[in-house]
């Protein structure tokens, strides 16, 4: 009896995290209604209660869910024998993931809708999403050893911001250029990857130290000679 109904209750908490993730993609987790999800997974509230205790738990599931699906592929292992070969295979990784015409849409407009409205569940994935860019940061620092290193980490943002716009923004491209037909997703990975080794390489080391530069009020102004008894000459007028 324990195997039927360990079963059954696999099925159920499938059914409610797919009909979570669509409803959640669509009105995020505050405009998301618990009613709306079970009845989409053909399961009842107390379900939900069972196998999340609650909305939030729910939301965040998911979320994780999604985000495995993109990095369980960053962190196999890298066998690429140089730096730039590791930084391909990671952009390629997640972008063929990402880009895949097989994989649920709401995937991606869930995993848009967080990073333009994130909510806390959001550091519950923080594990996930850390040992990747590790590695890509550790590759960009042996293609750039002269980088200092906030440069490097802000070169590594720019590496990835540059992919997420192809995974969550191609529909602004095509607005901009209206002829530019959809790149197969081979083609855009290879460009992606092609014009990020090409950036790290000709941008040029700063040797300047991040400094908070002080602020001054008022116009600054050359003090006047003072007189012998300590007072300042008045000022000449003109006649």
């Amino acid at each position: 009896m324990d195997a039927p109904r360990h079963t059954a209750g696999a099925v159920t908490r499938e059914k409610l995290m797919e009909a979570a993730g669509e409803i959640f993609a669509e009105k995020g987790l505050h405009g998301a209604v618990i009613r709306d999800i079970t009845q989409r997974a053909g399961a009842n509230i107390a379900a939900v209660n069972y196998h999340f205790h609650d909305k939030f738990e729910l939301y965040a599931q998911v979320l994780r869910h999604v985000h495995e699906g993109v990095l369980t592929t960053l962190n196999q292992p890298l066998t690429a024998g140089t730096p730039e070969g590791r930084v391909r295979q990671l952009l390629s990784g997640m972008l063929t993931v990402a880009l895949d015409p097989a994989r649920p849409k709401w995937h991606t407009r869930l995993l848009g809708r967080e990073m333009f409205q994130p909510t806390p569940a959001l550091d519950q994935v923080h594990d996930l999403v850390q040992s990747p860019a590790q590695r890509l940061r550790e590759a960009v620092r042996e293609i750039r050893p002269d980088l200092p290193e906030r440069q490097a980490m802000l070169a590594v943002c720019s590496i990835v911001a540059t992919s997420l716009f192809y995974i969550h923004y191609r529909h602004i491209a095509r607005r901009l250029f209206p002829t530019l037909a959809d790149p197969s997703v081979a083609t855009l990975v290879e460009h992606v990857v092609d014009y990020t080794l090409a950036a790290l390489r000709g941008l040029p080391a700063s040797n300047l130290p991040a400094r908070v530069k002080r602020r001054t009020t008022g116009r600054r102004t050359t003090p006047r000679p003072a007189t012998r008894s300590g007072q300042r000459k008045p000022s000449r007028g003109t006649d």
